[in-house]
């Protein structure tokens, strides 16, 4: 799908009502006018942020007078953006007062979520004014990066400020896709590289399973999302193809490291302290820990496909995920050069 291409999809899986101020027929008028303006992605110097500009540029390139905007923190740091022509604009989450500048002709924005995970309500005020921002310059389609939503019960600080992100735009009045993207499969190289080593996967996951994703897949998803014009509201589950458990993840790196790679399952403390001998800075290894604790509950066994049909791909499985890196992921065990 063209980024110029902005026509209403009929995909619309587990698609939402309309906020009461929002009528079908201003929808398609509106949409109508997303042609002439700005296609925008907020937090665009991340690592998904500039995977979704570079895909859209590429996109763009080809439809002149198509404007996207690159919005961040850094601006500074992307000249080379601004040579493809694309308009990087600052834009603070913490700092509100100048996001309605930086929102100024964005018709669909790409919203990505922060990486604040303190469970001190900073992330969603960030979303929250991000949002209104958004309200405020008159943008018309918002798509956010959320986050798997299990079923009551195994909730999460990692949920939790997701959840409260996707009651904002449900009653900001702005039409919205939400795309709640698993794991991302980057998150198994820190797993499995001990393992390469001494041939056992330590972990607090229990018999938990979970449908790692490609993080380029998920950057496939919302430059999708943003160019295919839809214009209601919609959750899209971004997951890889399979879920895993744990001896599915052994048996997966024993065919990539030549030898037996042995589960051996641990309770977060000892989890956390393994990390932490690896040379991971405590909090992160107990984060990770405590990660993987809740990950024991199964929350994250979710597999959909509506990744192949907003994107017209397939998701990338693990396999090859891992093997693409698989130099890095047997640096530690190799002999010195």
């Amino acid at each position: 799908m063209a980024i110029a291409d902005l026509t209403i999809s009929p995909f619309h899986r587990r698609a939402l009502p309309l906020h009461p101020g929002c009528a079908c027929a201003r929808h398609k008028e509106t949409n109508m006018k997303t042609m002439h303006l700005a296609v925008a992605v907020a937090g665009a110097s991340g690592q998904l942020g500039s995977l979704v500009v570079n895909e859209l540029a590429s996109q763009c390139a080809g439809h002149p007078g198509t404007t996207l905007a690159a919005i961040t923190r850094t601006p500074e740091r992307h000249a080379a953006w601004q040579a493809q022509g694309i308009d990087v604009r600052w834009g603070d989450f913490d700092q509100p007062q100048g996001l309605a500048a930086a929102f100024h002709g964005v018709g669909r924005l790409l919203l990505i979520s922060t990486n604040v995970i303190d469970g001190t309500g900073r992330r969603i005020a960030q979303h929250q004014h991000a949002i209104e921002a958004a309200r405020q310059a008159g943008v018309v389609h918002i798509v956010y990066t959320s986050f798997l939503q299990p079923e009551d019960g195994k909730r999460s600080l990692l949920n939790d400020d997701h959840r409260a992100t996707e009651a904002l735009l449900a009653a900001s009045g702005i039409a919205h896709t939400i795309l709640r993207n698993a794991f991302y499969q980057d998150l198994l190289l820190a797993v499995l590289g001990a393992a390469a080593v001494d041939g056992q996967l330590r972990t607090a996951m229990g018999a938990g399973h979970v449908s790692y994703v490609a993080r380029e897949d998920c950057a496939h998803a919302a430059a999708a999302a943003l160019a295919d014009g839809y214009s209601g509201n919609r959750i899209l589950d971004i997951t890889g193809p399979a879920s895993l458990d744990a001896p599915a993840l052994a048996a997966i790196a024993a065919r990539l490291f030549g030898k037996p790679v042995e589960v051996v399952h641990l309770d977060m403390d000892a989890r956390a302290r393994h990390f932490i001998t690896s040379g991971m800075p405590a909090p992160m290894a107990q984060m990770l820990a405590g990660i993987e604790r809740w990950l024991a509950t199964d929350a994250m066994h979710i597999v959909s496909d509506d990744y192949r049909v907003l994107t017209g791909r397939q998701a990338s499985p693990v396999p090859a995920f891992l093997h693409a890196h698989r130099q890095q992921l047997l640096a530690p065990a190799l002999p010195p050069a």
